[in-house]
Order: C-alpha cells, then sequence, then structure tokens
C-alpha cells in the first residue's frame, strides 16, 4: 500500500493527555498510528504519571516521528490539554483519552473529512462498557457543513455534544479573539464549556455517521463519576453556559424542550455524588438540596416544557411531583444502595431507561 499524503503541512494535531494508564496507552496509540499516512502529529502530554506511562510515551517517540512527547507536573486534564494545544502545528486539532481506541479507518477518514474545512467536525462513536462487555452505538446522521444550531440539535439528541474527543476543532477557530482553551477547576464540565465556546464561533459544522471511536467505561469510579462537594455548584455553572450557547445560536425559544430537558439532567445528576459510599453528603444537606429543587421556579418552568418521551425524565417528574423532600431522600437513599451493591445491573438498566 502506498503512503496516504495530504501535503507537506501537518493537517492534524492529536492530543493525547497521559496519566497513569500503563495498562491501556498501548492499545490506544496503537489503535490510532498509521505509517502509511502522512500530515498528522500526535502529541502526548504526560500530566506527571507515577507508573510506567512516561516510559510507554518515549517509546513511541523513539519509534515515530509523528509521536511528540511532553512531561510536566501534574496540573489536571484541562491544563495538560492546554499544554497540547500550545504545541499544536496542525490545521485541526482532535483530543483522545488515553484509555479509549480507534478502529482501523479513524485517522485516514479525519484526514480525509478535514479537506472540506468545516469549523468543527463531529463523529458517531461507540460507548464501551468494560464492566458488562456490551457496547452502544451513538450514530449520527451524516451532514455536511451545517449550522452550529442545526448541528448541536442533532448532538443533544444523541447525547453526543458534551465531549471533545468526538470533535476535530479548526485550530483558527480555537484562536480566535478570545482564544479557546480549557478552563481548570471545571471537571467534571471543561468538555462542555470547552465546546460552548466553539459552537458560539462556528459557521459550518459537519457530522460524521461512520463510527471509528471507542469511548471505554470502565466502572463507576471514573474521573466524571468520583464524589465532588462542589458538584452541584459546578452544574448550575453548566446550566448556565447552555443556556448562553441556546441563546447566541437563536435556539432559546424554539428548542426550549430540549434546553430544559438537557438542564434537568444536570440538576438530578447531583444526586448520585450525594449518596457515594462512605462520603455521604449529611442529611440535612440533602434535604435542603431537594427543598431548593421544590421551591425553584426555574425548575418547575423546565419541567413544563422538556420533552418528557425519556422514562428517566417521567422518573424525575413523578418524583418532582410528590413536592416531598423526605420521600426523595428515601427513595434515592434506596435506588443508591441498589447501585453500590449491583454495580453492573445498574449499568444495564441505567442505559435502557435514558
Amino acid at each position: 500500500m502506498g503512503v496516504f499524503i495530504i501535503d507537506s503541512t501537518i493537517e492534524l494535531s492529536i492530543i493525547i493527555p497521559v496519566y497513569n494508564v500503563e495498562k491501556h496507552l498501548e492499545q490506544c496509540l496503537e489503535s490510532l498510528i498509521d505509517e502509511t499516512i502522512n500530515g498528522y502529529e500526535i502529541i502526548l502530554i504526560d500530566d506527571g504519571s507515577t507508573d510506567g506511562s512516561p516510559t510507554i510515551c518515549d517509546s513511541y517517540r523513539e519509534r515515530y516521528s509523528c509521536v511528540k512527547v511532553i512531561h510536566r507536573e501534574n496540573g489536571g486534564l484541562a491544563v495538560a490539554r492546554n499544554t497540547g494545544l500550545e504545541l499544536a502545528t496542525g490545521r485541526y486539532v482532535t483530543f483522545l483519552d488515553s484509555d479509549d481506541h480507534a478502529d482501523r479507518g479513524y485517522l485516514r477518514a479525519l484526514l480525509e473529512h478535514v479537506q472540506s474545512s468545516c469549523d468543527i467536525y463531529a463523529l458517531s462513536h461507540y460507548t464501551d462498557y468494560s464492566q458488562t462487555d456490551h457496547s452502544v452505538l451513538s450514530e449520527l446522521t451524516d451532514a455536511v457543513g451545517i449550522g452550529a444550531a442545526d448541528a448541536l440539535r442533532e448532538l443533544e439528541k444523541k447525547n453526543a455534544f458534551n465531549f471533545v474527543w468526538n470533535k476535530i476543532y479548526k485550530r483558527a477557530l480555537l484562536e480566535q479573539e478570545p482564544k479557546t482553551v480549557f478552563y481548570p477547576d471545571t471537571e467534571p464540565g471543561e468538555d462542555l464549556i470547552f465546546n460552548t465556546l466553539c459552537f458560539e464561533k462556528a459557521r459550518t459544522v459537519t457530522l460524521i455517521g461512520e463510527p471509528y471511536y471507542h469511548w471505554v467505561r470502565r466502572g463507576e469510579d471514573t474521573l466524571a463519576n468520583r464524589f465532588r462537594r462542589d458538584l452541584i455548584q459546578k452544574n448550575f455553572l453548566f446550566i448556565e453556559y447552555r443556556e448562553r450557547l441556546y441563546a447566541s445560536l437563536g435556539m432559546e425559544e424554539t428548542d426550549a424542550a430540549s434546553l430544559a430537558k438537557g438542564n434537568l439532567s444536570y440538576v438530578f445528576s447531583c444526586v448520585p455524588n450525594m449518596y457515594r459510599t462512605g462520603k455521604r453528603f449529611p442529611r440535612k444537606e440533602r434535604l435542603k438540596f431537594y427543598r431548593d429543587i421544590l421551591g425553584s421556579e426555574k425548575i418547575a418552568f423546565w419541567f413544563r416544557v422538556a420533552d418528557a418521551r425519556s422514562p428517566l425524565l417521567r422518573q424525575l417528574r413523578l418524583l418532582y411531583r410528590m413536592r416531598s423532600p423526605i420521600l426523595m431522600d428515601l427513595y434515592y437513599s434506596a435506588v443508591m444502595g441498589l447501585r453500590n451493591v449491583f454495580g453492573n445491573t445498574w449499568v444495564r438498566l441505567r442505559n435502557k431507561v435514558k
């Protein structure tokens, strides 16, 4: 097979933050590197790993000229990605998580797609659940060069907006003032904020129906699922960004049902965090959270206008209509207790009721 050459310049920079992933890093890199293709660079940001990850990074740098490696003190995911953005030279940039992987053909497809010069590309993907050994496809409807509002509608419908590893961004778009970067201390919503800022700037978006990327969920104790004392405050910050994006794209009224549904999901996604094993919020704080929900005019409005076809949303609405903080606490204490005991079964049921 001949070498597939875009041109002598770098078309695509692939930024991969690395932190203590020695078990998965080689699979990630082997699924990505293709010596029959030119025009791309892989930037590995070793964020202070204490396992064998730095050695693996260096070994790939020695073997492949397309691989760059930076070792730095641990600063978190947002800082690592920003470091990668500073070093990127490609016309486009994308991100991989170092414990995920791609199917063969991923890199070639990305390089071919970016020739159309859209501002953002969004990819279909698989969600692989390691506990249950099954995979769920999130498949986008193919669309070339559509507006940001239409793209957002499709991505929201497929629960695919909040991620950066399923997007390709024109670097010139990111560098438009004010520059788009990741904000430290906004985990677990740094991807959401980054994407809202990008979509506010974007004029054209392409949706790619062919799936190549595998997002691997390796258990409930992932970064996005760990106990966070400040999760309630952060989730309401993310809601503010979502509302700002909908307003900037003229969707605040036309897509009120979708906006409300997403906002409610952020409100109630705080709930499991309050019942973590060994780290429960005090009952007094949990009841205050439920009283605040029941007393919020905004939340009442979201329940009135939200698209109620989702089984999960119907369940939340039923709880909300009980108007009892004590009953809500009893219900979630029981549900979260079952979740902690029957983790794999919980994952299966959650995926069925979304």
